[in-house]
């Protein structure tokens, strides 16, 4: 068996076997191998990307609809196999992946692998599961040192149980009180989403780098707003990190505001988001659920309302929040599909606004390297333009881009071809690019072509005066490149965060009698 380092070292993950996710893009692939081949690993690294619509997609589209692979890791010989491999079925959330589980539970002989088979049963539902769980009973220790694994059998069971109960859904209908909100945005971004917020008429009450505060009872209308990632609504700072103060903090919080801005009666179900290093996540996780569930709650982790964020800080203490999934969040849906490396729609909307004071209306737009078409639907949503044009080599980029542009009714034109035998029969106002990273998209050694090829055809695509926002991580190759590029002028830069990596916007002015 691989050991930690060894997966990461099989996987090529420059940031080391603890930052998976930094290096998911370059990795899935090999993390795919390393699976067929019944690498714990590699299954628990699929567990994490699975989280995120597009991995989840991407593992179901290789599973197939046999899923024979899914179903062979949840009998393989190595317990942590078994044991990721039920965790991954409980992300996937498919409902046929049922018999297989039930299968492999009932000839478990691990104790320690049984609590995340039952309740990754929990989470797929349906009657199969249903059935074998009401009538499971979990065996009483039969040997020293089972009482910690029978008793996490035990709550599992109970979790599984509870979820499996379905709890009617809900309908958010609005807040009769203003409450505290924190808009999460890129970093470095805080003072963008406060200009966006202040045009929409609100007025932030505390901005940070990577959010902001203030105090509504529109929260619907909050989604007017594009720069931010998430929505939270804070319950508590500086609570013990226990399980009991947690519990009463929420239930105390919830109990004031989910039955004033939703239809029905509860119980609502809701499950728990644990963040932090050093976290022993899965039994403090279980032990709030059993201080929390009642009429108002019910944990369900599959199927959930509610999620209940825990952000763990110094001293034993941590903040605590809580996201409402039944407040729609359809500002993005025109993203029917993506790359692994796309840029994410907020940070595209963020990077526009810093860039605000430079764009041209009605102004006719270029992205050389356009990938899903985000950073030009964006554009396209923040005002009217005149033209706005997708190049990239890659014809299944280009493919996604025009099925989102469509979903998005924006007029872009996406075209596949290498940009660097691009040219403009029409000189544009903007180019805007999420350049390719070099680590996750393409190499180093790559970008040195692309990076000084794109800008000696600046000034063809640009008229005199003309923009570019240039989004990458390659900030030394780019300064060093538009060091020796006289024609374009740097007229400002910020360092922002993507996925645990710092990249920065540059924006770029082309110089009159420069072309």
């Amino acid at each position: 068996m691989l050991t930690k380092e060894e997966t990461a070292r099989r996987l090529a993950l420059p940031n080391g076997p603890e930052n998976l996710m930094q290096d998911a893009a370059q990795a899935f692939d090999p993390a795919w191998a390393l699976f067929l081949e019944g690498n714990a690993g590699a299954c628990a690294f699929l567990c994490r990307c699975a989280k995120g619509k597009a991995y989840r997609q991407a593992i179901e589209a290789r599973l197939g609809p046999g899923r024979e692979a899914l179903h062979a890791a949840l009998t393989a010989p190595a317990p942590k196999l078994r044991k990721n491999a039920a965790r991954l079925c409980g992300i996937l959330g498919r409902e046929k992946d049922a018999p297989a589980l039930i299968a492999a539970l009932s000839q478990e002989g691990q104790r320690f692998v049984r609590p995340s088979q039952i309740l990754a049963l929990g989470s797929l539902g349906g009657e199969n599961a249903q059935a074998f769980l009401g009538g499971y009973q979990v065996e009483p220790p039969r040997q020293p040192g089972e009482e910690a694994h029978a008793k996490a059998e035990a709550q599992a069971l109970e979790t599984a149980r509870r979820a499996l109960l379905r709890p009617e859904k809900h309908s958010f209908t609005s807040l009769p009180f203003p409450v505290e909100v924190e808009l999460r945005c890129p970093q470095g971004m805080g003072q963008v989403l406060a200009q966006e917020l202040r045009a929409l008429g609100y007025t932030p009450a505390a901005v940070h780098r990577a959010s902001l505060r203030l105090h509504t009872a529109d929260l619907r209308g909050l989604y007017r707003a594009r720069r931010f990632f998430q929505l939270l609504l804070p319950l508590s700072a500086g609570i013990p990190l226990e399980a009991g103060a947690l519990a009463r903090r929420a239930a105390g919080a919830l109990e004031r505001i989910l039955p004033t801005c939703h239809a029905g009666a509860g119980p609502f179900g809701y499950r728990i988001e644990l963040k932090g290093q050093a976290l022993d996540r899965g039994p403090l996780a279980r032990a709030i659920a059993s201080k929390l569930d009642g009429p108002l709650l019910l944990n369900a982790p599959g199927d959930y309302e509610v999620e209940l964020r825990i952000e763990a800080r110094e001293k034993g203490r941590a903040n605590l929040y809580a996201r409402l999934m039944t407040l729609q969040d359809d500002r993005f849906a025109y993203r029917l599909s993506s790359l692994p490396a796309s840029m994410h729609p907020a940070t595209a909307a963020a990077v526009l606004g810093f860039a605000g004071k430079y764009l041209t209306p009605n102004a006719r737009v270029l992205d050389p390297c356009c990938g899903s078409g985000t950073f030009l639907i964006e554009r396209h949503f923040l005002s009217p333009c005149a033209a706005l044009t997708g190049v990239d080599i890659s014809q299944q980029a280009v493919a996604i881009a025009r099925a989102n542009g469509a979903a998005a009714q924006c007029p872009a034109r996406f075209i596949a071809k290498d940009c660097l035998s691009f040219a403009a029969q029409t000189p544009y106002d903007e180019v805007i690019a999420n350049l390719p990273f070099g680590n996750r998209v393409g190499s180093h050694k790559d970008n040195l072509a692309l990076y000084a090829g794109i800008l000696d055809r600046l000034p063809q695509w640009l008229r005199p005066g003309g923009i570019a926002i240039l989004y990458t991580m390659e900030y030394t190759l780019l300064k060093s490149l538009l060091r020796e590029r006289p024609g374009l002028a740097l007229q400002a830069q910020a360092r922002t965060e993507a996925g645990g990596l710092l990249p920065t916007i540059f924006i770029l002015q082309a110089l009159r009698g420069q072309r």
